[in-house]
């Protein structure tokens, strides 16, 4: 499934052009700032999921740019907006 744009709530980890695969999520581009979490959740208006960022993507004073990262994900909700009658 294909997935735009995911965010954390604090803003500190974006992941853009992302690709989920069972409990694999693939991100094109994932942005971290000075993200030392072992686990983050990350949403969008459809979708909100926990997973886990890998040791070598972690910093607690640096801008971390990575190319199709893949992260575990361990935890998947699908959002379902309530509809506009």
């Amino acid at each position: 499934m294909k997935i735009d744009y995911l965010w954390s709530e604090d803003n500190s980890v974006h992941a853009i052009n992302c690709e989920l695969e069972g409990a694999a999520l693939e991100a094109g581009i994932l942005c971290l700032i000075s993200c030392r979490e072992e686990t983050i959740r990350i949403s969008n208006e459809n979708h909100s999921m926990l997973v886990e960022v890998p040791k070598e993507f972690r910093s607690s004073s640096e801008r971390v740019k990575v190319f199709n990262a893949l992260l575990n994900v361990l935890d998947h909700e699908q959002i379902q907006l309530p509809s506009a009658d």
